[in-house]
């Protein structure tokens, strides 16, 4: 456990997914921060505290960070800030939302987020930053790199491997052994049955 004040980037779509696992899991958020949103707004009863300034009045020693910003196919500003702040000595927060299940010997690393209705069956393993989404099924053995973002309803059979940076959209499925490559994109709805090289586009 950390005394730190844990603090939300972001005050958007997914920050909301994020504040409710959090809340789910009886952490407390010291507030938001989001240069979008005017100071005092109010997200799932949280407040937005300031933007980007505010971040210089937070001591790393006292402040754990918790990334609330998504990824879409064409941004990936959740890692941009992840990088920008890390360097900055500020550690991140993994979320769990207590529907997920994890299986026995599973590893998770620093600042993943783990959403809820997700199972992540025994010796799957889950990168720094990564996303795993509302309901995605990653079964035994599974791999998933740093910073990816696993939609919702994404399904990893057994063995299959994802690495770094990659983007899977929702309702995807990997076929058992399957190996995706860093900074791929897999689109919506699509059956990976075959490997996908370092980013390729795979859709089919």
């Amino acid at each position: 456990m950390t005394n730190k004040k844990l603090y939300v980037l972001g005050g958007g779509g997914h920050a909301k997914v994020v504040i409710d696992a959090l809340a789910a899991s009886g952490t407390t958020i010291a507030g938001l921060i989001d240069p979008r949103l005017e100071v005092g707004t109010i997200v799932l009863g949280v407040p937005v505290i300031g933007g980007d300034e505010w971040m210089t009045k937070l001591d790393p020693q006292g402040a754990q960070l918790a990334n609330g910003v998504g990824a879409t196919v064409k941004s990936r500003v959740n890692r941009k800030l992840f990088d920008l702040w890390s360097a900055q000595g500020f550690s991140f927060a993994s979320v769990v939302h207590p529907s997920a299940i994890i299986g026995a010997e599973v590893e998770l690393a620093q600042g993943c987020q783990i959403m809820a209705g997700a199972i992540l069956q025994p010796h799957a393993k889950i990168g720094v930053g990564t996303v795993i989404n509302t309901a995605v099924s990653i079964d035994h053995d599974c791999v998933v790199g740093a910073h990816c973002f696993i939609a919702p309803s994404v399904t990893l059979c057994g063995g299959a491997t994802i690495g770094d940076g990659t983007f899977v959209g929702a309702g995807a499925t990997l076929l058992p052994g399957v190996k995706v490559g860093n900074n791929a994109l897999v689109a919506a709805g699509a059956i990976v049955d075959t490997d996908v090289a370092d980013g390729d586009y795979f859709q089919r």
